[in-house]
């Protein structure tokens, strides 16, 4: 029987992040792929896709999605085989968070997710090369999501816990992936978290910013099927 696998998105994304990564998967897991396009209320969303997977899974989350593979792993820790945290970190919410969070919320009311995305996405590339390649991606993404949907992501971005104890206390299989120049999720994020839990993988991917799954989509491919498959 097939591992499943949940993979969460991350802020302004969809399914399409993860292109690459279900390609390479497919027929050797049970991809699950979570959108947050019905996302109103986080609780109740988070709830009902717990309701729809097997009794013991995976889960693997890019940015805002590995904030949300940490809150499952609060709400069902006895569930979750693994986890991998994607350019994403354990961090509990900043004031500097939350004044961001604050500021997309009225820059989306004031003039729409495409100057959301016109203003944070390119930080998240390191090559101008990547960013041009993948920006229509980016921008298609974001102008595709909710308001009501996008606001719950940037609260949840504001609002989230110290998950370091969380994942001291894990006893599944651990992955943390991330890049060396990404400037939201920091080396420095990244090796908290294997202070908090030593036994927890961490690969760093050399002249890669934030975004994984588009900037350096085998070697993500290759560290997921190795943690999964392993």
């Amino acid at each position: 029987m097939l591992p499943t696998l949940l993979m969460l998105p991350g802020t302004l994304c969809d399914e399409r992040i993860f292109t690459r990564q279900r390609r390479a998967l497919r027929g050797k897991v049970c991809l699950v792929c979570a959108s947050y396009s019905r996302m109103k209320d986080r609780s109740r969303w988070l709830s009902k896709l717990l309701a729809g997977l097997p009794e013991r899974f995976h889960v693997a989350g890019f940015s805002l999605g590995g904030l949300m593979a940490l809150e499952l792993l609060r709400i069902a820790p006895e569930r979750i085989e693994g986890l991998a945290l994607i350019a994403s970190n354990a961090q509990p919410a900043s004031l500097l968070s939350k004044r961001k969070s604050d500021r997309l919320r009225k820059l989306w009311l004031d003039r729409g997710p495409a100057e959301v995305a016109k203003q944070v996405k390119p930080a998240y590339f390191h090559h101008e090369a990547k960013r041009r390649q993948h920006q229509q991606l980016v921008f298609d993404m974001a102008l595709g999501t909710p308001r009501r949907s996008a606001f719950e992501e940037f609260e949840w971005a504001a609002q989230r816990p110290d998950s370091l104890d969380d994942l001291a206390q894990f006893r599944g299989k651990l992955l943390a992936i991330s890049g060396t120049q990404d400037r939201l999720c920091p080396p420095a994020w990244q090796r908290a978290m294997l202070a908090a839990q030593p036994r927890m993988q961490w690969i760093e991917i050399p002249r890669c910013g934030h975004f994984l799954p588009l900037e350096a989509p085998s070697a993500l491919n290759h560290a997921l099927e190795h943690w999964l498959l392993g």
